[in-house]
């Protein structure tokens, strides 16, 4: 019965088709229905981060997503009846407000080329709001972020064995590219390689002819689109038109532990943003949904009203103290429309809150500590009547 529950929320190759299935049965059963119901007036957040101009849907579809696909989802949502609703919006909103249909966030992680040239105008056609998170160190650099860039080449080689030769001591070699340590290796040495480049042209050319070491030739690559690097200053000057520019770091990671150092880099990207000409941002976006517990405080003595993780889930407004650990739901070409609508309605949700949880809890401390952990959560008599 646990795995069967399981299978709900869990894909994986083994469990998609049933997964799927169950899913459909619970949407013909009404429970989406009831679950949205019951969910109305809890906001929905959703994450995307760049666009596609060519096969990068294919490499990552979470990082990179289709138009198609992103237009598909938005004509979904408002056949559906969803609202669309900015950020500032969805935190201003009081407890216990009543909401006349549920509520959409649309939030972009980064700041990628692609999403200002991909994205973004499909939100402007429908005058739909969003909030964009940049992270500052790689809008300014200018060029192709080289962890994305290496992995794709990775990805699309088509080599059992790469040989690189002539382009830096610690990294020309040959590989077997099915060992997994070998092929981790290999990357781990090509990022450094390539960070040791300090202009668009000398990172374009190291990747090229990285790539070309593994079979992938310039066209191929296509650096010339734009589709590993990020936007433009006149770029995001542009999209802050329509979508709110927001802060997501200076460098695209979290100091945990390390207060003063969160500071800092919060601090760096926000003066960045307004050196733009732009708003100070007010929201933050935790890079890889890292953080720890003094990330709120930190966030709260600067001006950040919220902060957006990877964590899966529903926001509940008005309830301002968990603003800085907002769950979001991350969409891409990888998930299916059936999966998509299961989030959405609130059913997905549901089934993790009501049931994976207490079944967990039940496995873990058994029926005492499941019954005890029930019992703290109702109302006193006293409370009930206040």
């Amino acid at each position: 019965m646990v795995a069967l529950l399981h299978c709900l929320l869990v894909s994986g190759n083994f469990y998609m088709r049933l997964k799927i299935s169950l899913l459909f049965a619970a949407r013909s059963l009404g429970l989406f229905a009831l679950s949205r119901y019951v969910s109305n007036d809890h906001v929905r957040v959703l994450c995307y981060h760049g666009g596609c101009v060519g096969d990068e849907s294919q490499y990552n579809s979470k990082l990179f997503t289709s138009q198609a696909h992103f237009r598909e989802r938005l004509d979904w949502m408002q056949a559906a009846g969803f609202r669309f609703i900015s950020l500032d919006e969805a935190t201003d909103i009081d407890k216990g407000q009543p909401a006349d249909q549920p509520r959409v966030v649309i939030t972009f992680d980064d700041g990628w080329h692609t999403t200002a040239a991909c994205l973004l105008p499909v939100l402007a056609e429908r005058q739909i709001p969003s909030t964009l998170y940049l992270c500052t160190k790689h809008f300014l650099e200018g060029w192709p972020v080289p962890t994305v860039s290496v992995h794709y080449i990775l990805w699309k080689t088509r080599q059992d064995t790469a040989v690189v030769n002539g382009l830096c001591p610690d990294l020309d070699g040959k590989y077997d590219l099915s060992n997994v340590h070998e092929r981790k290796q290999l990357i781990t040495r090509a990022i450094a390689f390539v960070k040791t480049k300090h202009s668009r042209a000398e990172v374009c050319d190291a990747l090229e002819s990285f790539a070309l070491c593994l079979g992938i030739s310039p066209s191929q690559l296509d650096l010339a689109s734009r589709r590993f690097e990020y936007a433009s200053r006149e770029e995001i000057q542009t999209a802050s038109l329509t979508c709110a520019i927001e802060a997501h770091g200076h460098v695209h990671s979290y100091p945990a532990g390390a207060p003063d150092r969160f500071a800092e880099d919060l601090r760096r990207c926000s003066d960045e943003i307004a050196a733009l000409g732009l708003p100070r941002p007010r929201h933050y976006c935790y890079p890889s949904g890292a953080h720890d517990e003094a990330a709120a405080r930190v966030l709260h003595q600067n001006g950040m009203k919220s902060a957006t993780t990877c964590a899966t889930g529903l926001m509940e407004v008005g309830e301002r103290d968990s603003y800085y650990y907002l769950p979001r739901f991350l969409d891409g070409g990888s998930v299916h429309q059936i999966e998509f609508e299961a989030e959405m309605s609130g059913f997905s949700e549901l089934v993790r809150a009501r049931l994976l949880h207490p079944l967990s809890v039940l496995r873990e401390e058994g029926l005492v500590g499941l019954a005890r952990r029930w019992l703290q959560r109702q109302p006193r008599a006293a409370d009930a009547v206040q």
